[in-house]
């Protein structure tokens, strides 16, 4: 039964030999444990890495966390901190570590964790290197992966891989005191957010300029690196109040993402604004700066005495139209000049100036031409455009018969001054006559002759004056009965009739006058220069007769005022050449 039977007594013998049994089963697992190191060495418990960055798409600005762990089916101790090196593209700050024991396979075991805090140097997709962990003689590796680092302009997500992005243009860096250019921020996306709220964009204030805002053009697209994204504008026109360097502020984007708001900046603006040169700059220069052109437009060609009519000068083209004076208003002899007016053009690249012109006497009256001084930036120098001259044809007034200075008012003053004359003359030789009729009665009969000498030659006086009064008939004057038959002349349904009389009338005019062989703008033109008919008229007589063609076979109609302007005009054109022509015979 062996020794379970025995209940009492125990021999010497069995107590040793039970004592001796539990002592080497105590002892014996030590001692092998002991004396078998290199079999323990050769069977390694299996290691396990990871490195793991989050997030993958940061901004400038912005920090990446790096975690690392080692872990393992066995007891780890004896374990080194990892190493790695991700200079110079980001720098790696510890934040703490941590061990992880924990029960598997009946076994305890340990996991060891390092976490570190990236910050980026530089923007740009970067591979991080491997990092390398040293245990117990034997190297292991993790590679952490990618991370890409964007500026504080761009912005993708995690999720969707939408990229949103920020950018801002200017015209040019160096622009010129009161100089317009353009200021652009844009927003550029390739997904739109999955939220109710817009974008908001936050545009600097502009301390140290003029600001004009522009109307937002419609969103377009645009392709980059592979990618379409559309892009939506918001522009400025800037005008710098002051010389020197000025520093424009980064624009802002506010995404309101569903995490959160997160803001988009870009890029500071570093401008240097020029002064306008001294060199060269007109003593009329009034400050405006760009590209113009200047027009000027009569109201109608003709006026009566005394009466008023406007004149238009519009400038227009682009530039700081705000900034610069009014045209300097045109010196007209004989007329009184007034305003302007300013006058807002549709366009806001234009500006009408209205100037209010009277004529004081008759005649055929010439508009200067009107300078417009300004400053182009784009060839750096100023600049003076001008309008071109026009004649005003100011005709006499019927309600006003005070000294009128016509052709007839001459004439009139000597027959007034004659008649005075001859009524003076009168009454002195009636009182002679009555003087002498009481004193020498008998010589009645013989004053008889000298009585009816009077009645005799006043009558050969008004058959003078009857026969002084009719003109020779000249080119001059048959031209101008022919013109100032069209008066009266109903354009609207026969344009084509007026315009053929009227150049019909100039062209007869100019064959008896300066002899003109074949009726044509191009002989016209020689045969002006010939006669040495100063430019503008013989530019205005070209204008006259082109337009006479122009009517004459073009289906459009003209209004009255348009017909007493080019009878006007032609009236002036003739009176200028006959002047012309007897000024020569003298």
């Amino acid at each position: 039964m062996g020794f379970g039977g025995k209940r009492i007594g125990k021999s010497p013998c069995s107590f040793v030999a039970q004592t001796f049994s539990l002592c080497f089963l105590l002892i014996f697992p030590l001692f092998a444990a002991t004396q078998k190191p290199i079999a323990a060495a050769a069977t390694h418990p299996v290691i396990n890495v990871a490195a793991v960055v989050k997030p993958r798409y940061i901004q400038l600005g912005e920090k990446a966390r790096l975690e690392l762990t080692l872990s393992g089916d066995a007891f780890i101790e004896h374990i080194k901190a990892p190493m790695f090196n991700f200079l110079p593209a980001f720098l790696a700050v510890p934040l703490h570590s941590e061990t992880l024991p924990h029960l598997k396979s009946d076994k305890i075991a340990v996991s060891m964790a390092w976490v570190y805090e990236l910050i980026p140097q530089a923007v740009g997709d970067f591979t991080l290197s491997d990092i390398q962990f040293d245990y117990q003689g034997s190297l292991y590796f993790a590679n952490p992966g990618a991370i890409r680092v964007s500026g504080t302009d761009t912005y993708q997500e995690a999720l969707t891989g939408g990229v949103h992005q920020v950018e801002v243009e200017v015209e040019t860096s160096a622009p010129y005191i009161n100089a317009p250019f353009t200021y652009t921020f844009r927003y550029l996306y390739t997904v739109t957010l999955p939220t109710r709220e817009s974008p908001t964009p936050r545009l600097p204030e502009f301390r140290d300029f003029f600001v004009e805002k522009l109307e937002t053009p419609p969103p377009y697209t645009r392709q980059i690196r592979g990618k379409t994204f559309w892009v939506e504008e918001y522009t400025r026109k800037l005008y710098a109040k002051r010389a020197g360097q000025i520093v424009l502020d980064p624009a802002e984007l506010l995404l309101p993402l569903p995490q959160g708001r997160r803001t988009l900046k870009t890029k500071p603006l570093t401008l240097t604004v020029q002064p306008l040169p001294e060199m060269g700059r007109p003593a009329d220069f009034s400050g405006p700066i760009g590209e113009y052109q200047i027009s000027a437009e009569l109201e109608r060609g003709w006026v009566e005495v005394g009466s008023a009519l406007t004149l238009t000068v519009r400038v227009s083209g682009r530039g700081n139209l705000q900034v610069g004076d009014a045209p300097k208003s045109p010196t007209i002899p004989g007329v009184m000049v007034s305003g302007p007016n300013l006058s807002y053009d549709a366009m806001p690249t234009s500006m009408a100036y209205v100037y209010t012109l009277t004529p004081l006497r008759t005649g055929t009256l010439r508009i200067p031409a009107i300078p417009y001084v300004h400053f182009d930036p784009n060839r750096a120098t100023y600049v003076t455009t001008q309008t071109a001259p026009m004649l005003l044809s100011v005709r006499p007034s019927p309600n006003d018969l005070v000294d009128v200075e016509t052709e007839d008012s001459a004439w009139r003053f000597w027959v007034a001054l004659l008649l005075v004359i001859l009524l003076v003359g009168g009454l002195i030789a009636g009182f002679l006559w009555y003087r002498t009729g009481f004193q020498m009665p008998s010589k009645g009969s013989a004053s008889t002759p000298s009585g009816t000498h009077g009645p005799e030659k006043r009558q050969a006086k008004d058959l003078n004056a009857s026969g002084s009064s009719e003109e020779p008939v000249t080119p001059g004057s048959h031209a101008r009965e022919a013109i100032a038959a069209l008066a009266n002349t109903d354009t609207t349904h026969d344009v084509a009739k007026f315009a053929n009389t009227l150049a019909q009338a100039l062209y007869q005019y100019l064959e008896g006058t300066l002899a003109l062989l074949q009726r044509n703008v191009d002989t016209v033109r020689q045969v002006g220069v010939q006669a040495q008919i100063s430019e503008d008229i013989l530019a205005e007589l070209v204008d006259l007769l082109t337009k006479c063609d122009y009517y004459r076979f073009a289906p459009v109609r003209l209004s009255g005022d348009e017909r007493d302007g080019l009878i006007a005009r032609a009236e002036a054109v003739i009176d200028y050449i006959d002047n012309l022509q007897n000024a020569d015979t003298k």
